[in-house]
Order: C-alpha cells, then sequence, then structure tokens
C-alpha cells in the first residue's frame, strides 16, 4: 500500500449505526421504565414510613412485573394490581404492568402506587386505607 493513497473507509457492514448509549446516564430519559416506577414505589414507601415507623418496619414491600397464576386464580381471573401476604416479615406485593397499563401519565402512576399500597397496608395493619392515607381515591377513580 503507497502512502499517497487514500485511508480505507470502515464501513457499517450490518447496518447496526453507532454503538453505546444514545443519552448520557444521568439524563432523565435514560432510566427505564422499571426504573421509574421503583423510585415512585420508594418515595411512597419512605412517605408511610415517616408517617408510621414502627408500624412499617415489620412489612416488607416488593414489586413484581405481573400477577402470578395463583392470584388470578383466588381473584376468579380479575387482574389485581397487588396483593398482601400477613407471615413474617408481611409482605405487600405491587404488579407494575397492571398499574402502569391503567395509568396515562407519572402523576396518575404515583397516585395509583399510592392509592395500592394504602389499600395492602392498610390490611396487613388492620386500618382502612383512608387512616394510611388521608389523599386515597378508591377503586373507582
Amino acid at each position: 500500500m503507497s502512502y499517497d493513497s487514500p485511508q480505507r473507509v470502515k464501513r457499517d457492514r450490518h447496518g447496526r449505526g453507532m454503538r453505546g448509549p444514545m443519552l448520557p446516564h444521568k439524563a432523565p430519559a435514560y432510566r427505564s421504565h422499571s426504573q421509574k416506577f421503583g423510585e415512585l414505589v420508594n418515595r411512597a414507601v419512605s412517605d408511610l414510613e415517616a408517617r408510621f415507623p414502627a408500624s412499617m418496619t415489620g412489612i416488607s414491600i416488593a414489586v413484581e412485573d405481573v400477577p402470578s397464576k395463583r392470584d388470578l386464580v383466588l381473584n376468579d381471573g380479575a387482574v389485581v394490581l397487588g396483593r398482601a401476604d400477613r407471615s413474617n416479615p408481611s409482605r405487600v406485593v405491587l404488579y407494575r404492568f397492571p398499574i402502569e397499563m391503567r395509568s396515562t401519565s407519572e402523576s396518575e402512576l404515583d397516585r395509583i402506587i399510592r392509592d395500592v399500597l394504602a389499600l395492602y397496608v392498610g390490611l396487613v395493619l388492620g386500618m382502612s386505607p383512608i387512616q394510611i392515607d388521608p389523599d386515597y381515591r378508591g377503586p373507582e377513580n
């Protein structure tokens, strides 16, 4: 190869385009749906822990993507948004996909998460959802 020949251009032979992340890691759009959902759940749980510090220590909060077959059978095929298990420690599980499908914005998603948490934490603690969250709107809203 002579020195006066032009340098060869590397081609993108497979049409995959640019490699690497398209957005900086700190950009809000970089977070996935599950990360955003997890942040909203953590914020709602921290608010509950601030209001009920002694009661919330015995409750474990978890997030799963979809309800299990057991939950569908127990609820006659209706899709549930969460469940509460009274064990040691008690456990409240939120189902991400059914909750996300019912919301159209992030503020509505936050409201649904808070309502579902109030409902199931209230079941575990033996309190009404309105006592857990005074802004509880209920399933019809």
